[in-house]
Formats: C-alpha cells, sequence, structure tokens
C-alpha cells in the first residue's frame, strides 16, 4: 500500500473518532457494567497493562511452575522461561488452524495434547497458568474453567489476552465480555482480579478488512491498534474534558476493544 494511500485512510479514520469525540455531552454507560467490571479496571491510571507485564508481576522464585494453555508452537516459551518460569505447554490439536496443526502434532516430546476438554494433569499441579488468545478457541467454557481452577494450587493466577469483540478466527467459538469472563470464573471458584483494555475495535477492524480483502498485513493501522494509540488518546482526551474519573475513561475504552487482558486468581 503506497504512503499517500496509507496517510488518507488513517485520516478518515482519525476524522471520524474526533467527531464523535468532540460532540461528547456526558457518560452512559450499561449499569451493569459499571457495577460489575468498574472496580477491575485501573482507577488512577490510563495505563493498560499487557499479559506480559502481569506475568512478570506473578512471578515468584517459590511459585514457578507454569503451564502455557493452548501453547501452539511455543512462541511464548523463551519469554516465560526467562522470567525463571518452568514451562509445560498444552494443546488440543481439533482448534488449532490447519496451517499449523502438521507441525504442531510434531512436537510431542516437548507438547501435551488432550482432548479439549479434560486436562491430563494431577490437581494443583500448576502455580500459573498462561493463556495467550486461547479461550476464544475452546470447546466448553465451564469444563475448561473447571479443569484450570482443579489443576491451579490456591493462590495461582491465570493470566493472558482474549477476543471480545473480534470477528471470525480458525475454529473459533466464544468471544468473552468481561462480564462473561467474571461469571464462568464465579462459577468455577475463581476471581477475575484485573482487565485491561487492548486493541481498539475501530482501528483492529479496519486493518483485519483490509487483510481479508487483499492487502498485506502491513496496513495503515498496525500502529493504531495498542492502548495509546489514536482511539485510546482520543477517549482519554474526552473523558478529561467532560470530567470524567479514570475509572470511567478504562470503562469506555475496555467497551470498544477488540480483545482485553485479563489476571484471574484462585483463592488461597
Amino acid at each position: 500500500m503506497t504512503e499517500p494511500k496509507a496517510d488518507h485512510l488513517r485520516a478518515i479514520l482519525e476524522s471520524l473518532l474526533a467527531a464523535i469525540c468532540d460532540q461528547a455531552t456526558h457518560l452512559q454507560l450499561d449499569g451493569s457494567f459499571d457495577t460489575e467490571i468498574g472496580d477491575l479496571v485501573p482507577q488512577d491510571t490510563t495505563d493498560a497493562k499487557s499479559a506480559e507485564q502481569l506475568l512478570i508481576e506473578a512471578f515468584h522464585p517459590d511459585r514457578r511452575r507454569l503451564l502455557d494453555f493452548g501453547c501452539g508452537m511455543m512462541h511464548h516459551r523463551p519469554f516465560i522461561e526467562s522470567l525463571g518460569f518452568e514451562w509445560h505447554g498444552v494443546d488440543y490439536l481439533d482448534a488449532v488452524s490447519m496451517t499449523v496443526r502438521d507441525q504442531l502434532s510434531t512436537l510431542t516430546n516437548e507438547v501435551r495434547f488432550y482432548d479439549g476438554l479434560t486436562l491430563p494433569y494431577e490437581p494443583e499441579a500448576f502455580d500459573a497458568v498462561y493463556a495467550m488468545l486461547v479461550f476464544q478457541h475452546i470447546q466448553d467454557p465451564d469444563t475448561t474453567f473447571s479443569e484450570i481452577a482443579r489443576i491451579l494450587r490456591p493462590g495461582g493466577k491465570l493470566i493472558g489476552q482474549v477476543a471480545y469483540l473480534e470477528q471470525m478466527q480458525d475454529f473459533g467459538t466464544f468471544n468473552f465480555t468481561p462480564y462473561g469472563l467474571k461469571v464462568v470464573c464465579r462459577a468455577n471458584g475463581l476471581i477475575l482480579d484485573q482487565v485491561h483494555p487492548k486493541h481498539d475495535a475501530f482501528s483492529f477492524l479496519c486493518r483485519r478488512l483490509l487483510i481479508t480483502l487483499g492487502s498485506s498485513d502491513d496496513t495503515p493501522f498496525n500502529g493504531f491498534l495498542d492502548p495509546t494509540g489514536y482511539f485510546h488518546r482520543r477517549i482519554e482526551e474526552c473523558g478529561k474534558r467532560l470530567g470524567l474519573s479514570m475509572r470511567d475513561i478504562n470503562l469506555v475504552r475496555l467497551m470498544f476493544c477488540t480483545h482485553f487482558v485479563f489476571q484471574i486468581s484462585k483463592p488461597a
């Protein structure tokens, strides 16, 4: 894509978002979103943590055993092990993209495979579980979270990122809302502690549309996706103009993201 065309597309999206924010007069949030999720977003900053940051904070030398749930081709293993964790990987081949399934199936010496329901581990086998963009592929949310609760030790953490408003992926099943994630955690004895906004829906979906219709992955919107991107900056500016709290600004940001980051705990 040539630079003038890229500039034009970015300008169109920026103009649309600016026009909406500039005419804002007050905040209207659904009550359940405010009451159920409001205390889980950052309260005094608009800095959004990544799953990697949460994992760094969760590390303790006496609690090192980690399960990379839905590990795929083990892309996260070097980072996880660099933190000091003892890495273990598991995946479900029937939910893996066909383009990598054959490669993944050769990793039987390093990755364990399961039936999409029952994890092949003893109770309380892990101090942490990492699930990076995996839960939108699971077959049974309640069974999955029950199994994760079973294999986590008391005080353990489940950390990751999940699709929220994203369109179809290979073998995509469920796109969790923040409240939906809280509900399935609560039903299985887990506690949703934190949620952080990630990719904004406007930039993400425009980018995906370009890719789907034949553009390369190098689209004009790649640099917009981060929580420091244009949408997030405009919402922060708009919220401050309206006198909103950091909590409410973060709730608005979260509402219009395709993905969010989470931390879940098993009570000690």
